[in-house]
């Protein structure tokens, strides 16, 4: 269960495919290993495993989960579609009655939370359809307020978040549960 602070994403993923080549002996062009010497005219990437696509898609849903709450956090927006487009399940029913109960309150959220997720597991290396993502998400500078003035009773910090990410029929990645631990577990 989601209390206190809520959490949001200024980390962005990103992937970098690099091509296996090697240097001639002297020093000159580039070689692809294997080639007749000629440089390439296109250098083709790495093939990727399944489980890795499989990571990155599912850390970007579980980021975008993050944002999408953040967003809908300024307003405590328990209603906006935004939040439905990367969670699901249990994990969407938490972050709308989250914001839900926020919004009775009138209390808004302010600041920039910080998320460093990692893909802790994936179920099957060939066809993979559920990950588990670990993090120690911080607070420090997304606090909630009524009024414009401090509601929260405890600062923010640092809490160990961990997210199960399932892919979904149409082959998008949601979370459908998390569940955030104390201040200062991480």
């Amino acid at each position: 269960m989601v209390t206190g602070n809520v959490w949001a994403v200024l980390v962005a993923a990103s992937t970098v495919v690099v091509a296996g080549c090697s240097s001639s002996p002297s020093g000159g062009t580039p070689r692809v290993a294997g080639s007749s010497g000629a440089p390439p005219s296109a250098t083709a990437p790495l093939a990727v495993s399944p489980a890795d696509i499989a990571r990155q898609q599912a850390t970007a849903a579980y980021l975008g989960m993050w944002q999408d709450m953040a967003a809908a956090a300024t307003t405590s927006d328990w209603q906006s579609p935004r939040i439905r487009q990367h969670a699901t399940g249990d994990a969407l029913l938490v972050i709308s009655k989250s914001l839900y109960t926020d919004h009775l309150n009138g209390v808004v959220t302010k600041g920039a939370p910080t998320d460093s997720p990692m893909a802790s597991s994936v179920d099957s290396p060939s066809a993979p359809i559920t990950v588990m993502i670990s993090d120690c998400g911080d607070s420090s500078n997304w606090l909630k307020y009524r009024n414009g003035q401090l509601f929260d009773d405890t600062p923010g910090g640092r809490r160990s978040i961990t997210a199960e990410v399932k892919k979904q029929p149409g082959g998008s990645w949601k979370v459908t549960r998390f569940a955030v631990e104390s201040l200062g577990s991480c």
